[in-house]
């Protein structure tokens, strides 16, 4: 069983919150928060991420898009300094750090509340474009009212660049998760 801080419930079918906003852009990175899943412990944030070679050299090119060198999946892949993260109106905020959050995917103890942890992702990649959808999962819900998603991903120019997101509809959406049996 997964702790409510840990990730989605298994056993419900989310409301979805389209979202459909760019984040940010560089010349390479185009980073876009596509929706929010709700559900009454928290909500999935979708965020896709694009990357295009354009002037990278093969060698710089090859680095950001290895994401396990040599098969080993603990590694900390090229991308490792994006960080994605949330600003609540009240001060509080919360940050996945450069790809820590693989280790606090399984805390023995109740984290202080929020917590932003990745909980999936899917990438492809070519030899002129990296593609990747990310999973996020915000614990507890928003405040009801504005918040920020914060992204942060240097290597590729993107400084740290915020969007103001409506926790009142997340929260509403909420309220319509659908348990998968009664």
């Amino acid at each position: 069983m997964t702790a409510e801080w840990q990730g989605p419930p298994r056993n419900m079918l989310g409301c979805p919150v389209p979202i459909e906003q760019v984040v940010a852009r560089s010349d390479h990175a185009v980073v876009a928060l596509q929706q929010a899943i709700a559900f009454p412990e928290g909500c999935r944030l979708g965020v896709q991420l694009a990357v295009r070679r354009g002037s990278m050299d093969r060698a710089r090119w090859t680095r950001l898009v290895d994401r396990h060198s040599n098969g080993d999946p603990d590694v900390i892949p090229a991308d490792g300094d994006l960080t994605f993260g949330v600003r609540f109106p009240d001060g509080s905020e919360a940050a996945t750090a450069g790809g820590t959050f693989r280790k606090r995917a399984h805390p023995t103890g109740q984290p202080n509340p929020p917590t932003l942890i990745e909980t999936g992702s899917g990438s492809s990649s070519g030899d002129q474009l990296y593609e990747s959808d990310r999973q996020l999962w915000l614990w507890p819900l928003p405040p009801p009212g504005p918040f920020q998603f914060v992204i942060e991903w240097r290597i590729l120019g993107i400084d740290t660049t915020a969007a103001t997101l409506d926790g009142a509809l997340i929260v509403q959406a909420a309220a319509h998760a659908t348990p998968y049996w009664p």
